[in-house]
């Protein structure tokens, strides 16, 4: 009877133990599936966040392309303006040499003031009504006539009056000979005169 009761209680003690072995195994299983499905979360999370940063990062560049895009259209569009208006300035002055041509006949007069055109750099040393006296690199002095057909521009190329070069001033003068008059087809403001603060 004591042996039965042992191999009894033998049986139980290894039934308890399988019991664990099993419980044990189950538990195993349960954590790997749950570690399972948070990795499956953790990195879905992880693709949506990637997938979120990656969209405002394109929408960031996008909006920088296009402000840069902008940028360049405008810059472009002011050129193409300057040009325009370059373009216009150029066709005024050769009417005004065709007229100026036409004028002068089929005479030394029209050939000589087309092809005999002088550009001179110097300093303002005196206006009197429509005429500059310059001073050149060499000291020399040259009266320049100007005229209504006379362009007068500044260095950006945008037109300035007479009035606006003053004594002083460093300007760039293209001139034909008309007789004995030099006559100006263009002044160029190169540098104004720097007023002094008091």
């Amino acid at each position: 009877m004591i042996a039965v009761t042992a191999v009894a209680g033998l049986t139980m003690v290894t039934g308890c133990k399988k019991d664990d072995v099993q419980s044990q195994r189950e538990d195993v299983a349960e954590a790997r599936q749950e570690a399972a499905q948070e990795t499956a979360e953790a990195r879905q999370d992880e693709s949506k966040e990637l997938a979120s940063a990656q969209e405002n990062a394109n929408e960031d560049i996008a909006e920088a392309r296009q402000d840069a895009n902008d940028k360049i259209a405008s810059a472009n569009e002011e050129v193409r303006d300057e040009e325009q208006d370059l373009a216009e300035a150029q066709a005024n002055r050769n009417e005004d040499l065709a007229e100026d041509q036409a004028a002068g006949g089929s005479g030394m007069a029209g050939t000589t003031s087309a092809a005999a055109a002088t550009t001179v750099n110097g300093r303002v040393l005196s206006k009197s009504g429509d005429t500059l006296t310059l001073v050149d690199s060499t000291n020399k002095e040259l009266k320049i006539k100007t005229n209504d057909k006379t362009a007068m521009l500044d260095n950006s190329r945008k037109a300035v009056k007479l009035d606006d070069i003053e004594e002083g001033s460093q300007v760039r003068a293209s001139y034909v000979m008309d007789g004995k008059d030099m006559v100006a087809r263009d002044v160029t403001l190169v540098a104004p005169v720097k007023k002094l603060d008091k």
